[in-house]
C-alpha cells in the first residue's frame, strides 16, 4: 500500500519471463528477500510513534506511515507513490490545508522546499486543524529524503500558556538556574518591581537581588518549593534600594538543568500599612503616646523582668475640670489641650520612663529606674506645668491635674494590682484635694474593697426591694400643723443595720441606679400621699442625674396617674447642682413640670454661689434654708444675717420658707418671729415608716 514497487513487474519476473530455469530460483529468493524486507521496513516505520515520510531523489513519494497520513489527513488523498511533494503541497494549498500561506503561496511553497533541501534544520508547521507539526528532515545516502513528523501542538499550547503566566503575568517572576546560581529569566513585571532594563537581567547573579546578610538563607529559599505568604525577604532593585517581598519558589525541571520558577510578591505597601496598623494598635491616635493595651504590656514585661529591688512606680494623671473645655468650647478645643498636654508631660518624664494615654483624660507614667522620691518629684512638676494656662485660638484655658501612683516592689509585684492602687491613690487624691498627688496606702485597697461589697449589697437590696421610704414631717411655724411630709429613703442592711443616705445615695448615682431608685421614691410617695389628708402634701428628692438622664417628667407623671394623685400636691426639691447643668434641658423639664401644678423647692438654698439668680429665673414654689444656718443660729451672728435676708427675700418672692435642722424650741421661735413659713427638724419628727406616719394622721384626725 505504501511502497513505491511496481507489482505488476514482480509478478512478470515471477511469471517466467526470463526462461533461464537455473536462474528461477535465486530470482524467487530475491524476490522473496525484497517482500520480506517491505515488510519489515513497513512495520518497523509504523511502530514509530511519530509520522514518517520517504521521498526518492527527486522528492517524490516512496513510503510513509499511517501517523504520516494522520497527521496529514486533509491531503491524505494527494499520498501516492510517485507523487512529488511540491505538487502535494501545491494542491494542499489551493485546498487551504496551509494557513500560513494564505496571501503568499509561492513564496511560502518555494521556502518550503529550500527548507526541504537543507537537511538537519527543524521548523515548524500550521496546518488549517489547528495543529502544529514539527519537520525535521534528513538526507539519505544514495539520495532522496527521510522525513520526520512529530505533533507538537500541546506542547505548543504549553508555550503559550506559560507565556502568558510567566511573561504577560502581572505578578512579577523570574526563573532560577540552581547549577549556575543566576537568574535565567524574568518576566516584565519582575524587570519593573527590580529596576531593571529588557534582558538587563539574564544570567545575573541571583545574588546580587538579595543583600549580603541574607543570601545564604535565599540560596537556600530558591532550592526549595516554598508558598509561605508571611515570610518577608528584602530584595535588592538595581539602584541599592530595597523592596519588601513575600517570594513563592516551585521547582521545575528545565531542560536539563535543575531550576526554580520564582514569584515575588511586593508586599511593601501591606508592610507599611501592618507596621502602621501595629503601630495604632498600641498608640492614641491623638497624642502619639502609648495607649492603654501597649501600658499594660509594658508594665507587664518590665515587672516580669525587674530584679528584686529595682523601683518600678506607676502613676495615673488624671486632668482637672477637662470636661468643660469639652462642654464649653467643643471636642476640637479639647483635643488641641490633650495633645499640649500629652507635649509638656513628656518634657518632664525621665528617658526611661513611658507616657501613655489611658483614658479620655487620663494619662499614665511608668517610671524605671527612679526612686520614690523622683517620681513624686516628677508628678508634682506635672501638676505645676498642667496648672498653667493653655491658649487655643485666642482663648485661655485653665486646667490641672491629680496624680496617684503605686510602686514596686513596696506595694505589689503585679501589674494588674500595681494599676488598681495606682488608681485607689488617685481616687483617695481627688476625694481629698484636686491639684495633688498621693501614693497608694494600704488602708485605701480595704476601703475599697469594702465599698465594692457595699456596691454588691445595694445591687441586691434595689433588686429585692429592701429599700424603705420614710416621711418626715414639715409643720406650719404659726400652727404647728404639719402640711407636708419629705419622702427620705432609708437602707436597713441586715448586718451592718442602717446605712447613712448621705452614704448609699451617691454610691447609687455612681453605680447608674438613681433612675430605678428614683422610680421608686417616687411612686412609693404618691402611693403614700393618697392615704393622708387631702391638704397634706409629699416632698420628694430629685437627683441631678435624673434631670440629665431625661426621663424624669414621664416618670413623674407616670407616677401620679398610677396612684391618683393631684399634681398641686406633690412637691420636687431640687439642689443647685441641678441648674448648673449647662443647656436648656433642666430649665424646660422644671418649666415643664410647673406647668403641671408640681411644686418646685431649691433645697439647701445658700450653700451655692448663684442661688439669688437662680431663684429670678426658674419657677420655684418654695426654697429650703440648709440647716447649716440653722445648727449655727445662735453661735454666728452671720447665720442670723443669712436666716432674715432669705426669709425676707422668700416674702418678697411669694415663696415659701422652710427651715431645716430645728432641733430646739427657742430655734423654732425665732424662726417664727423672723417670719420663716415652715419648719422641719427633730423637734417636730424623725423620719418614720409609712404605717407610723398613717396612725400619728388617724390620731390627728
Amino acid at each position: 500500500m505504501y511502497l513505491g514497487l511496481d507489482n505488476e513487474k514482480a509478478d512478470t519476473v515471477k511469471s517466467g519471463a526470463i526462461g533461464d530455469d537455473t536462474t528461477m530460483p535465486s530470482l524467487d529468493t530475491a524476490l522473496q528477500a525484497a517482500s520480506l524486507a517491505e515488510k519489515r521496513l513497513r512495520e518497523a516505520i509504523e511502530a514509530i510513534p511519530q509520522g514518517i515520510v520517504f521521498l526518492d531523489e527527486e522528492d517524490r513519494y516512496i513510503l510513509w506511515n499511517e501517523r504520516y497520513a494522520e497527521i496529514y489527513e486533509k491531503s491524505a488523498d494527494l499520498l501516492k507513490p510517485g507523487v512529488r511533494l511540491a505538487d502535494a503541497l501545491r494542491i494542499g494549498i489551493e485546498r487551504g490545508d496551509y494557513p500560513e500561506a494564505t496571501g503568499q503561496e509561492e513564496q511560502w511553497l518555494s521556502s518550503r522546499i529550500a527548507q526541504l533541501h537543507q537537511p538537519g534544520r527543524r521548523h515548524e508547521q500550521r496546518l488549517s486543524n489547528g495543529r502544529c507539526i514539527m519537520i525535521e528532515e534528513r538526507r539519505i545516502e544514495g539520495g532522496g529524503t527521510i522525513g520526520i513528523r512529530v505533533d507538537i501542538t500541546d506542547l505548543k499550547q504549553k508555550e503559550e500558556t506559560f507565556r502568558l503566566l510567566f511573561e504577560l503575568n502581572p505578578l512579577p517572576m523570574l526563573v532560577y538556574d540552581q547549577e549556575t546560581g543566576r537568574v535565567r529569566a524574568a518576566n516584565e513585571a519582575a524587570y519593573a518591581l527590580l529596576g531593571y532594563g529588557p534582558g538587563e537581567m539574564d544570567s545575573l547573579p541571583a545574588r546580587a537581588l538579595f543583600p549580603a546578610s541574607l543570601w545564604q538563607n535565599a540560596s537556600e529559599l530558591l532550592a526549595t518549593d516554598h508558598s509561605d505568604a508571611n515570610d518577608c525577604w528584602q530584595m535588592l532593585r538595581r539602584d541599592g534600594t530595597c523592596v519588601d517581598t513575600a517570594i513563592s519558589t516551585r521547582l521545575s525541571g528545565l531542560e536539563d538543568h535543575a531550576g526554580t520558577i520564582v514569584s515575588i510578591f511586593d508586599v511593601t505597601e501591606r508592610r507599611r500599612i501592618e507596621q502602621r496598623m501595629a503601630h495604632m494598635a498600641r498608640h492614641d491616635e491623638l497624642t502619639g503616646l502609648a495607649n492603654r493595651a501597649h501600658c499594660r504590656e509594658h508594665l507587664r514585661d518590665l515587672l516580669d523582668r525587674a530584679g528584686s529591688t529595682e523601683t518600678i512606680t506607676f502613676a495615673l494623671v488624671d486632668l482637672d475640670h477637662f470636661k468643660p473645655v469639652n462642654d464649653t468650647y467643643g471636642h476640637h478645643f479639647g483635643d488641641v489641650v490633650l495633645t499640649e498636654t500629652a507635649t509638656r508631660m513628656r518634657e518632664l518624664i525621665p528617658p526611661d520612663a513611658l507616657l501613655c494615654r489611658v483614658g479620655g483624660d487620663e494619662f499614665a507614667v511608668i517610671f524605671r529606674r527612679s526612686s520614690l522620691t523622683q517620681a513624686e518629684l516628677v508628678a508634682k512638676s506635672i501638676i505645676t506645668t498642667l496648672s498653667e494656662p493653655f491658649f487655643v485660638q485666642g482663648h485661655m484655658i485653665h486646667i490641672g491635674a491629680t496624680i496617684g501612683f503605686a510602686s514596686s516592689p513596696y506595694d505589689t509585684r503585679e501589674a494588674e494590682t500595681l494599676m488598681r492602687y495606682a488608681d485607689l491613690a488617685l481616687y483617695a487624691a481627688k476625694g481629698e484635694r484636686r491639684g495633688t498627688c498621693r501614693g497608694f496606702e494600704a488602708g485605701m485597697d480595704a476601703a475599697a474593697q469594702e465599698k465594692n461589697r457595699l456596691e454588691k449589697d445595694l445591687r441586691a437590696a434595689v433588686r429585692q426591694g429592701s429599700l424603705e421610704v420614710h416621711y418626715q414631717p414639715i409643720v406650719d411655724l404659726q400652727t404647728g400643723a404639719v402640711e407636708c411630709y419629705e419622702a427620705l429613703l432609708r437602707w436597713n442592711h441586715p448586718e451592718r443595720g442602717a446605712v447613712p443616705p448621705d452614704v448609699f445615695v451617691p454610691l447609687a448615682e455612681e453605680m447608674g441606679l438613681i433612675d430605678p431608685i428614683g422610680r421608686f421614691v417616687l411612686g412609693s410617695a404618691c402611693a403614700e400621699a393618697m392615704r393622708w389628708p387631702a391638704h397634706v402634701r409629699v416632698a420628694v428628692n430629685v437627683s441631678p442625674l435624673q434631670f440629665r438622664n431625661g426621663n424624669l417628667l414621664s416618670t413623674v407623671i407616670n407616677a401620679l396617674s398610677t396612684s391618683g394623685l393631684a399634681a398641686e400636691r406633690l412637691e420636687l426639691e431640687i439642689t443647685e447642682a441641678v441648674l448648673m447643668e449647662k443647656g436648656p434641658r433642666p430649665a424646660a423639664i422644671i418649666r415643664n413640670l410647673r406647668a403641671f401644678g408640681i411644686g418646685i423647692s431649691l433645697d439647701d438654698f445658700g450653700t451655692g454661689y448663684s442661688s439669688l439668680s437662680y431663684l429670678l429665673n426658674y419657677p420655684f414654689t418654695k426654697i429650703k434654708i440648709d440647716k447649716s444656718f440653722i445648727l449655727n443660729l445662735h453661735q454666728e451672728a452671720s447665720s442670723r444675717a443669712v436666716i432674715r435676708a432669705v426669709i425676707g427675700l422668700g416674702r418678697s418672692l411669694g415663696l415659701t420658707v422652710t427651715a431645716e435642722g430645728i432641733e430646739h424650741e427657742i430655734d423654732r421661735d425665732y424662726l417664727r418671729e423672723e417670719g420663716c413659713t415652715q419648719g422641719q427638724g427633730y423637734l417636730f419628727g424623725h423620719a418614720e415608716p409609712p404605717l407610723a406616719i398613717a396612725a400619728a394622721q388617724c390620731r390627728a384626725a
